[in-house]
């Protein structure tokens, strides 16, 4: 049988040649070299291991353990104590009363025991459960952190509350700070009230250092000077478990003290306030003894006329802003938005501008000088009527004045003089009348530290032609300057304004920066800042002319048939003023009275208007006697009687 024979083997040197193209033959590592990198590369790894833990443990081995103390501890806000408000003497308008406040802190609910732990808390609180949950959505913190759901709770509340821990799992009660009124709803407007932040007003800059859940000043003072008042909350730190809960029986540790708010001294004089406000009553009850039913609230404002510091502001209707202390519920508030209650929250002083009638004959008069358009010695014949352009207009006093000039024409007020005034300065090029009432202080605000102020309005041509659609209304017509001259037509101004331009009169023509601050100051009493207004902005206005129409003034309070004459006649302190009738769309006329005193060096201006009171001399008049009387300690007056004058 035949065996192949196997073929030698033959070593080649390089590759097999073969009809396709062969890879190279890798060479692997040795065994050992490999083990090699294996050990290597554990080597480095747990270095790298050791140098992190010797850097956690021994470098930053005290940061990790602070904040590892931190963990297990809690932050629990201690609300400050808001500074106190005082008037110009020292006497305590604002302060502060203890209270406490309801609270929920979620985390401490179990799951699915929330909506009965409302339901149950809204009947004790008396809200509806709808009330204590929108406080809980308003609630933006931490699971930890309480959300108030209502402060000022009675004791008794609290004690049920307590006694029934079991139904009421994470509710708490918690300390607070509530604001007390030692005179109850005394100059309300200008003190304002608190209220919860807003998630909208979180997202302002004014409000970019406070947090959800903190009272802030609402209106009046409060709200402006709340960054002074509201102090600086402190902090206690408690311990927790690793659920965040409090420690049974753990003590505070460490934290940072409550830094109560400054105090807030204004200019105003609490007994000049509070016969502001009663004087506005006075005036209320003349005017329906004379007939005028419908007279249901004023305003009244009393203020230095160098230096614009008020000495009393006054509002009627007005409100009690203790109830707003704890949060106002949404029955009282109702209240205070009912129609009759003929809205107590307006600061009539500061946001209601009416026609001022004849109370502006007085700007009239400096206006008419320093243009040319009269001089002191020009005068008009009042028949009791003025006709022009096919239209008449009548005077107060149907049978005429006679043959009057500029002073006469102030103390007698008499209509035709200044209609006569109003159509010559109508026939002249540009906006003189309606410039000088600028310049007095009409037509924007004030700029008094109270928030809201309204502008009022002088109206112009210019005015006209923006306000108005029909081509008709658009005109200026001469009916337009001459109801103007006598505070009537479209002009509307607030009683601040109005005092505001008296006391540029009565200084000599500065017009000056009403203001209720006076300064700031610790709760031990020393200066922390000095309020200081803005300088008074001088005119360019003869003294001589000026002279003239105090005269006027002055004669119009006390002259023998001055409209006012009835009330100030006699009277200790010689005053200066002029009254007002204006006609108000819809309602019964308004009484005003802008006066200031002493006549011959002018000290005060008080300015007072009795909504639907009638006649300047029937309501306001009276009312601003009232006020002089406490400016001046004037004791036992009596009011003689009643003017029916303009």
């Amino acid at each position: 049988m035949y065996t192949r024979r196997p073929r030698a083997r033959i070593r080649r040197e390089g590759p097999l040649r073969t009809g396709r193209k062969d890879k190279p033959i890798i060479q692997l590592p040795s065994v050992a070299l490999r083990a090699a990198m294996v050990v290597g590369v554990t080597v480095v790894l747990v270095g790298m291991i050791l140098f992190r833990l010797w850097f956690l443990q021994i470098l930053s081995g005290h940061t990790y353990v602070r904040e590892a103390n931190d963990n297990r501890l809690r932050s629990v806000k201690v609300v400050a104590p808001r500074g106190v408000i005082l008037d110009r003497n020292g006497k305590v308008l604002v302060d502060n009363r203890a209270g406490l406040a309801i609270g929920i802190r979620p985390m401490d609910v179990p799951h699915g025991q929330l909506a009965g732990v409302v339901r149950r808390l809204s009947k004790v609180l008396h809200m509806s459960s709808g009330e204590v949950r929108k406080q809980l959505e308003l609630h933006t913190g931490y699971p930890y952190d309480l959300a108030v759901v209502k402060d000022d709770v009675s004791k008794k509340v609290v004690s049920y509350i307590l006694e029934h821990q079991l139904s009421f799992p994470g509710v708490e009660v918690q300390q607070s700070y509530l604001r007390d009124y030692p005179y109850g709803s005394l100059a309300a407007h200008v003190l304002g009230y608190l209220g919860e932040i807003s998630p909208e007003q979180l997202k302002l800059p004014r409000y970019r250092t406070y947090a959800a859940g903190d009272e802030i000043g609402v209106a009046g003072v409060e709200y402006t000077y709340d960054r002074w008042l509201r102090g600086r909350d402190g902090s206690l730190k408690i311990q927790v478990d690793a659920m965040g809960r409090p420690k049974t029986g753990s003590l505070p540790i460490g934290g940072r003290a409550p830094e109560p708010g400054d105090n807030l001294q204004l200019t105003i004089d609490a007994k000049v306030q509070h016969a502001a406000e009663r004087a506005l009553l006075a005036g209320i009850n003349l005017a329906h003894q004379g007939g005028d039913w419908a007279a249901d609230g004023g305003a009244a404002v009393a203020m230095d006329v160098h230096t614009g510091a008020v000495l009393a502001l006054a509002s009627d209707p007005t409100y009690d802003p203790a109830v707003w202390a704890g949060g106002i519920t949404n029955k009282a508030f109702r209240r205070l938005q009912a129609k009759g209650a003929n809205n107590p929250l307006l600061d009539r002083v500061i946001q209601e501008a009416k026609g001022v009638g004849s109370t502006f004959k007085t700007i009239d008069a400096v206006a008419g000088l320093e243009q040319g358009v009269i001089t002191p010695s020009s005068t008009f014949y009042c028949p009791g009527y003025y006709k022009n352009h096919g239209q008449t207009w009548t005077c107060w006093l149907p049978t005429g004045h006679g043959s009057v000039n500029l002073t006469t024409a102030l103390e007698e007020s008499c209509d035709v003089y200044f209609y006569n005034v109003g159509y010559a300065f109508y026939q002249r090029p540009g906006t003189e009348l309606e410039d000088w009432a600028v310049r007095l202080g009409l037509g924007k605000p004030t700029g008094i530290d109270l928030p809201s102020e309204y502008p009022g309005l002088v109206p112009t041509p210019q005015w006209r032609q923006k306000y108005f659609t029909n081509a008709v209304d658009k005109l200026w017509k001469p009916g337009n300057s001459i109801n103007l001259a006598i505070g009537q037509g479209d002009l509307e101004a607030t009683p601040l304004q109005m005092a505001v331009a008296y006391a540029a009169v009565a200084n000599g023509g500065y017009v000056v920066t009403p203001h209720v601050g006076l300064k700031i100051v610790t709760p031990q009493g020393k200066l922390v800042h000095e309020l200081q207004p803005p300088q008074p902005r001088k005119l360019d206005v003869s003294s001589a002319y000026l002279d003239v129409v105090r005269h006027g003034l002055s004669l119009a309070a006390t002259g023998p048939v001055g409209t006012s004459s009835p009330i100030f006649n006699g009277y200790p302190v010689p005053v200066a003023g002029k009254t007002g009738t204006a006609e108000v769309a819809g309602k019964g006329d308004y009484s005003w009275y802008i006066s200031f005193a002493p006549s011959d060096h002018p000290k005060y201006v008080v300015a007072v208007m009795i909504e639907q009171g009638g006649h300047g001399g029937s309501a306001a008049a009276p009312a601003a006697r009232l006020i002089y009387d406490a400016l001046f300690h004037v004791r036992g007056g009596v009011l003689q009687g009643v003017t029916r004058s303009d």
